[in-house]
């Protein structure tokens, strides 16, 4: 029976292979009025987009309980990353889900992580679990490792350029959203015991991205992983890529793009980075 590493889809990540185990995504989902769309590949970009123009505002929802059974189902060891319980249900969801599945195969070995983030995060999470297995680590032993990893070493920064989805959803308050939507305003910050935490704005591309690599460094970043995912805006993913790498020339640094539900909140432009510090 294969080792499983699973996430939601808030984690940017396809369903495959991670190092030695079977990586499986739970899609969350995007309701825009009569409409529900899962983060897969079957959602549409374009067409979403079209009916956000419309008008028709839209909202989103975590995987049911059944959509967790499905993915660990055949799994004799199980690691499961979500986004923050803060943010969204899922990770309420997959929690009943293992208890469930567990009833039905107590000799399964399952563990669900609060991710208390999104997105690169929870991918460096994955990953990191992925490299503990490879070394031969044990359940407890991991569970307790990536514990301490999510808690004291990765934290998730992001720029953005709007956060109108996330006020009108009840993520940021809607005074914070009103600054992101004055001319050429970014506003940047991190993820804080799971929650949007701003910690300031700039005018202009360059001037946010200098000011996030430098609070990148006050936060601790001493050229550690980071993970830099863009919602249709890779120039600005590549850029504040070179700014770590020049002040940190030893790092890792990947870029991904971000999935329907970290689009939808990030917006057009958006960029989301785990970070290890």
């Amino acid at each position: 029976m294969p080792i499983k590493i699973v996430t939601d889809s808030g984690a940017n990540m396809t369903a495959g292979n991670l190092g030695s185990c079977q990586l499986e995504v739970v899609a969350l989902s995007l309701i825009q009025g009569d409409k529900t769309w899962l983060d897969d590949a079957s959602f549409d970009q374009a067409e979403f987009n079209q009916r956000a123009k419309d008008g028709i505002a839209a909202s989103s929802s975590c995987p049911s309980i059944s959509a967790w059974l499905d993915a660990y189902a055949g799994g004799s060891e199980i690691y499961v990353v979500t986004i923050s319980s803060v943010l969204s249900g899922s990770y309420n969801s997959a929690v009943q889900a293992a208890k469930i599945y567990q009833e039905e195969y107590p000799d399964a070995l399952i563990h669900v992580f609060d991710s208390k983030s999104a997105g690169p995060a929870q991918f460096l999470a994955a990953e990191k679990i992925a490299e503990l297995k490879e070394k031969g680590m044990q359940f407890p032993d991991l569970v307790e490792a990536v514990s301490d990893y999510l808690e004291n070493h990765v934290r998730l920064f992001f720029a953005l350029k709007s956060m109108t989805n996330l006020a009108n959803n009840g993520r940021v308050s809607p005074a914070v959203a009103k600054i992101a939507g004055l001319l050429k305003i970014w506003v940047y910050g991190w993820a804080e015991e799971g929650e949007i935490k701003p910690l300031g704005k700039a005018r202009g591309e360059k001037k946010t991205l200098a000011a996030l690599q430098k609070t990148l460094e006050e936060k601790g970043y001493r050229g550690g992983r980071v993970k830099i995912d863009h919602a249709d805006n890779f120039d600005s993913a590549a850029e504040l890529h070179d700014l770590i790498r020049k002040k940190r020339p030893e790092a890792r640094v990947d870029l991904g793009t971000c999935r329907a539900l970290c689009s939808f909140y990030a917006e057009a432009g958006g960029l989301m980075i785990g970070v290890e510090i």
